[in-house]
């Protein structure tokens, strides 16, 4: 067994150096764009979204973070909140531009509005005056609720055309259990099915795990896996979102400098 598990670790390494040499397929963003990335949870950030967030930091892009619940389901809120602060240094977010929501309509765990929390998105997209907002998408990559109800809201805002006509959005893409799970594996399926890909480097690894670990109070047994195994930590890959009968697009009042 330990000859295999050496050879399965080796290849493991071939794979993830030769798709971290690989260039990236990124989004087309202007120079210097202001990104807004929409999250439900502190750590959605560190397990879902590193390989993008390292990319646009080392781009010169300037990533705003909007924490839609403080995670407050196990009365943790207030800890998670400073964790998220701490966490977003090692993946080129500075902590002033990440905003946690604490709101009594956006529960950890319940059920969320979608056309209020559009509202809210489509605030916080005019004041930041952003040119790229990233995502959950429908699947929201777990299933869970809160981070489906965050593409809804996009989508709901994007479909009723409120989003200003020269922001451009776009989605995680939710794999299959599999894929999810196959780490940087999963390079070749996505170079294939995804228009956007970014694929993390060794140091961009090591610093999405070292972002983790600030996320204490959810550092348990079972996440220690999933930063082994999962496709995110090594892999993401997006999507435009696409409308809905939509309706004509909103025009930007004015853009910030």
């Amino acid at each position: 067994m330990l000859p295999l598990f050496i050879l399965l670790v080796l290849l493991f390494l071939v794979v993830l150096l030769l798709f971290s040499l690989r260039s990236n397929r990124p989004l087309p963003l202007p120079p210097f764009s202001k990104v807004l990335l929409v999250i439900a949870h502190p750590d959605d950030e560190t397990m879902f979204f590193a390989p993008v967030l390292r990319a646009l930091s080392a781009a010169g892009h300037r990533v705003f973070i909007l924490c839609v619940s403080n995670g407050n389901f196990e009365g943790l809120g207030k800890i998670r909140s400073r964790e998220l602060q701490e966490a977003v240094q090692f993946l080129g977010v500075t902590s002033s531009d990440v905003t946690v929501l604490d709101y009594d309509a956006f529960p950890d765990g319940g059920q969320w509005d979608r056309q209020a929390l559009s509202n809210v998105l489509l605030r916080y997209i005019e004041v930041l005056s952003v040119d790229c907002v990233l995502s959950f998408d429908g699947g929201g990559v777990s299933g869970h609720g809160n981070h489906s109800s965050c593409s809804e809201a996009l989508q709901d805002a994007y479909t009723r055309g409120v989003i200003p006509e020269d922001v451009q959005i776009f989605v995680l893409d939710s794999v299959a259990l599999l894929r999810k799970y196959m780490g940087m594996f999963d390079a070749p399926l996505s170079v294939a099915r995804s228009p956007f890909q970014y694929f993390a480097r060794g140091r961009d690894v090591a610093a999405t795990w070292r972002a983790m670990r600030r996320h204490r109070s959810q550092f348990v047994w079972f996440r220690f896996l999933y930063m082994i195994f999962s496709r995110y930590v090594y892999i993401n890959t997006f999507r435009r979102i696409a409308p809905i009968n939509k309706v004509p697009v909103a025009k930007r009042k004015s853009k910030a400098t």
